[in-house]
């Protein structure tokens, strides 16, 4: 058993963890984390791909901890945990002042052992639709500071991140975004809190199918959550 950096070779591996997960995850997405992600991690164990761990810096304000899987052939073996103590080895030896995950109510007694505390809900919405086999790349809509992204997923393409100074701009942008592929699947994930985004997402066909707990490490930090009308994904903050 090893911890050791998440390489290319073990994409279809990490996939497939987040596949049996039942998670949104593409290949394309492991490959983004491990160009951005401050430390992408991998346990081997049996010469096996057995538990992943993601950590992004925002600078040193924030970082954010995600893919916290183990393949359920080695689950009850304590690998999470190892992942997580190496993670926030890692935060605190870069001098990180606050470090947020998003956790499923299976992780959370994990994540509160290690020192997180609950900060508020975010919530997974869903508009049904047909498999996303347009196959359209990555998008942005930008209207001055506001914008909005998408991308695709495994089960659904993702709805986010938007911000926008308002609803009405938001509402807009997020239109804007759905029409390009009007009668597929759609995720969208929010923060609860800011009632607008949850308005916008009732009147456009999204129900909510999932909640997860925002937890904290270190200095509380929330700024501006009004205009934050989808997040980047559990993964990214």
């Amino acid at each position: 058993m090893a911890i050791r950096p998440l390489l290319t070779k073990d994409i279809d591996d990490a996939f497939e963890l987040s596949s049996l997960a039942g998670w949104n995850q593409t290949r394309d997405d492991w490959r983004l984390l491990l160009e951005t992600a401050e430390a992408c991690l991998a346990l081997e164990a049996e010469r096996r791909l057995a538990s992943t761990a993601t950590l992004i810096c925002y600078g040193t304000k924030l970082a954010w901890v995600g893919m916290i899987l183990t393949h359920p052939d080695f689950r009850r073996r304590g690998y999470a945990r190892l992942m997580m103590n190496d993670i926030m080895r890692r935060a605190w030896g870069l001098g990180i002042a606050t470090v947020k995950l998003d956790a499923t109510d299976s992780g959370r007694s994990l994540y509160e052992s290690v020192g997180f505390r609950a900060e508020q809900p975010v919530e997974r919405w869903e508009r049904p639709g047909s498999p996303d086999e347009t196959e359209l790349p990555r998008d942005r809509i930008v209207r001055g500071e506001s914008y909005v992204a998408d991308r695709p997923g495994r089960l659904n393409r993702y709805l986010g991140p938007c911000v926008a100074h308002n609803a009405e701009t938001a509402r807009d942008l997020i239109c804007g975004m759905l029409s390009r592929a009007p009668h597929i699947g759609w995720y969208w994930d929010l923060l609860p809190e800011n009632r607008a985004a949850v308005q916008i997402a009732r009147e456009l066909g999204f129900e909510r199918v999932r909640t997860l707990t925002r937890m904290v490490w270190g200095r509380d930090l929330r700024e501006n959550e009004e205009q934050v009308f989808a997040i980047s994904g559990f993964e990214l903050g």
